[in-house]
């Protein structure tokens, strides 16, 4: 009887650590949010690093040259694209996004987007919306979609190189 015990103890250990590093990792945190001309830039660092989101008030060139659905409107009319810089002691990850959105309903963007871009591949994983990923040199372009309430988000972004598998280990 006692060794089926084992297991749960173990994992009551295992969590009680987990959580001890979680908190003493968010007590040792600062995060400090700055006004810009484009909107709040966020800094936020920890004892394993630090991430960096800055609004922008132009697109990147690579944002730039894909599509935007028409008559869709930016998020936060102030800022072109948000920057976000991820550095956790093994090098910066860097990732460029500018979000839409638009009434109409997803299907209906989606089918835009397939049409504009038939070659890009689709993320068969929806967890996260619908997405069409095209893995490029400098970088993942990704379009994602997504509702919210009465809108449909669109995210058009470019990733870092091996996204999505960045922290897995995986190609």
């Amino acid at each position: 009887m006692w060794l089926g015990l084992i297991p749960i103890a173990a994992f009551v250990i295992a969590f009680l650590v987990g959580a001890v590093v979680l908190w003493a990792i968010a007590k040792s945190s600062i995060v400090t949010e700055t006004q810009t001309k484009s909107g709040k830039a966020l800094h936020v660092h920890t004892p394993v690093g630090t991430v960096d989101s800055e609004p922008q008030d132009k697109l990147d060139p690579r944002l730039a040259k894909l599509p935007v659905y028409p008559g869709a409107m930016r998020k936060d009319a102030a800022t072109a694209q948000t920057v976000t810089r991820m550095d956790f002691n093994h090098g910066v990850l860097q990732e460029f996004s500018s979000d839409y959105w638009t009434p109409d309903p997803v299907d209906e963007v989606w089918q835009f987007y397939r049409r504009e871009l038939p070659d890009w591949p689709r993320n068969l994983d929806e967890s996260q919306g619908k997405e069409l990923i095209h893995p490029e040199p400098d970088g993942v372009r990704l379009i994602r979609l997504t509702r919210q309430t009465d809108r449909t988000i669109i995210e058009i972004c470019i990733k870092p190189v091996g996204y999505p598998h960045l922290f897995s280990g995986a190609d």
